[in-house]
């Protein structure tokens, strides 16, 4: 299986239910996606939490990828679900998934997906890829190349 944990990019707001982007967050998102077009991954689906930023970040990232599929709202990749029933969902989800929330509860999720207790937190609009439980490369929307994703 492929996950591609995708943190909401910079949002405000009170609340998680109540953030949504910034304008400085849609352009992270959308440099993201432009750099990552050329790498053209055959997502199954995208799953994202219900926050309004999750949501923004997943729809424009889906944008610049031209990704055409499903974009499944999850109420359990709220931070606030334990990461072992979101993990139970998001398995059954397909082969090769984005999976869109924000912190605690994607590192949270990371940690569960490859088996490990931790996993590092990943900025607002980095992307990391996991591959069959293996931690493999992380993507920030301003480095220039892609970061090896090591997990202690």
């Amino acid at each position: 299986m492929l996950f591609h944990l995708l943190r909401a990019s910079l949002s405000e707001g009170d609340s998680e239910s109540h953030r949504f982007l910034t304008q400085e967050g849609r352009r992270l998102v959308r440099a993201l996606g432009t750099k990552l077009r050329d790498y053209q991954p055959a997502f199954d689906r995208m799953v994202v939490s219900p926050s309004p930023a999750a949501v923004q970040t997943a729809e424009l990232f889906a944008e610049r990828v031209d990704f055409l599929g499903v974009i499944e709202v999850l109420p359990s990749l709220l931070s606030s679900v334990p990461a072992k029933v979101a993990g139970a969902l998001v398995q059954t989800r397909g082969e090769s998934i984005v999976i869109v929330g924000d912190e605690p509860g994607l590192s949270a999720l990371g940690a569960f997906l490859v088996g490990r207790p931790t996993f590092p937190p990943g900025v607002p609009g980095q992307l990391s890829v996991i591959r069959d439980r293996t931690p493999e490369w992380y993507q920030r929307p301003d480095d220039i190349g892609r970061g090896l994703l090591h997990i202690a």
